[in-house]
């Protein structure tokens, strides 16, 4: 992979190094081998240069991951329809969340770092908080559900992207001869039912029950 990275790279004097050019560089990484732990000595041998470089445009190793933060989970906020009724606004916001996350997951890891929780992913769960607002929601009520909503999203997610769906349905359906006779039982009828979702599908399930029981406790609030 790093033979056909120098290939693409022109003969001569490498560019000049820039803030921008960094964050793509990491984000090229992110899509090429989107399974590989993002680190400074990548990225740097990503921009033909040595890792002490980098530090030249940022302060320090979370800043770095910070700004390629940003600019995976940046468009989760464009993605929300803005003249939506909030349920729409909520669906929209686990949607375009599970998209950005899914199609670089080597991020997942670095949300949460050495004790450290990631600035840019405040700011895209401060734009779900602000959606709950708007539904009426509010003190303790609001942060249990902004925390719901966030485990539920993630949550799946991370099984995701560890495993496809379809692979799952299949390890399963692999796995029932070596299950209790009780266990099969219940199981073994599902299976053909689970392989026909989709992760999409099953997504779109969740996000659906997600937001219909929140319409459902913002109107037993309501005055």
């Amino acid at each position: 992979m790093k033979a056909r990275a120098a290939e693409k790279r022109p003969r001569g004097r490498p560019a000049r190094l820039s803030r921008e050019a960094i964050l793509d560089a990491a984000l090229a990484l992110l899509e090429r081998e989107p399974s590989e732990p993002l680190t400074a000595a990548r990225i740097a041998a990503e921009v033909d240069a040595v890792p002490a470089a980098l530090y030249r445009h940022f302060a320090s190793l979370d800043e770095l991951i910070d700004g390629v933060l940003g600019q995976v989970l940046g468009g989760v906020e464009l993605e929300i329809r803005r003249r939506a009724p909030w349920p729409e606004q909520i669906r929209d916001w686990m949607t375009s969340l599970r998209a950005h996350l899914l199609r670089y997951p080597a991020v997942l890891p670095l949300i949460g770092r050495r004790g450290r929780t990631s600035p840019a992913w405040l700011e895209v769960a401060a734009v779900q908080i602000g959606i709950l607002e708007r539904a009426g929601l509010s003190g303790a009520e609001l942060a249990r559900t902004h925390l719901w909503i966030i485990e539920t999203t993630v949550g799946v997610v991370m099984q995701e992207a560890s495993l496809a769906l379809p692979e799952q349905i299949e390890n399963a359906r692999a796995a029932l001869a070596e299950m209790s006779p009780a266990g099969r039982a219940r199981l073994a009828p599902l299976v053909r039912h689970l392989a026909s979702l989709g992760g999409d599908a099953f997504f779109a399930f969740v996000a659906d029950r997600t937001v219909d029981a929140l319409a459902a406790l913002v109107a037993a609030d309501a005055p």
